[in-house]
């Protein structure tokens, strides 16, 4: 019987690295950031829904989305995230559930579907079971400004536009700590993999 599994936790928390190590255990990976940008590419209807709604300023020299200039404009506007967001989380939503279904229908057993926003765009009824990667928000701010090369305001108006670490924590069945090293990143990761809770999700 195949397990879906949601993964996510805040900006820059380390969410792509444990969703290999999920891979290495055999899981399929659905990465909610790949299909954004595969349902916003030139020849999409997405992303002519978007160039009517914030005009053709957020589009590159050859006519495809800038995502550092739409970002810039989102995040700093919560109204216009808002408006973004009820535009292309529909289309993202869709293609997820369309993937799940197809590796159900494949005999997978455990599908990791990496959704940053999984809270706030209602995933957790397609998802089994949610982990939630945590890291202090210090080190998080950190991670944003040097990941994506922002100024420390715009890092953190990129992790309020997020639901709040205490929020995820409180809401997600399993935690993982990515706050260490690559190295302790596999320890933490093997010590949930053979937990007994663990285990029971992935039989049951």
């Amino acid at each position: 019987m195949t397990k879906v599994l949601g993964l996510t936790g805040g900006i820059a928390a380390g969410k792509t690295a444990v969703g290999q190590l999920f891979q290495a255990r055999g899981a399929v990976l659905i990465d909610a950031d790949q299909v954004a940008r595969q349902v916003v590419q030139k020849s999409q209807p997405g992303l002519a829904e978007i160039v009517a709604l914030f005009g053709t300023t957020i589009l590159n020299a050859a006519g495809e989305l800038d995502r550092s200039k739409l970002g810039r404009l989102v995040f700093s506007d919560s109204s216009q995230l808002n408006r973004l967001n009820a535009v292309i989380q529909p289309r993202i939503r869709q293609e997820i559930i369309n993937q799940s279904a197809a590796y159900r229908a494949q005999g997978y057993p455990l599908v990791v579907v990496m959704i940053p926003l999984l809270y706030e765009m209602n995933y957790e009824t397609i998802c089994d079971a949610v982990l939630d990667v945590d890291i202090p928000l210090e080190l998080q701010v950190k991670r944003v400004m040097m990941r994506d090369h922002l100024t420390i305001d715009e890092a953190k108006q990129r992790i309020t536009a997020q639901l709040s670490r205490e929020q995820r924590l409180s809401r997600a069945d399993f935690i993982l700590d990515t706050s260490g090293n690559l190295l302790q990143l596999q320890e933490n990761f093997d010590e949930l993999w053979d937990r007994d809770d663990f285990q029971t999700f992935l039989m049951s």
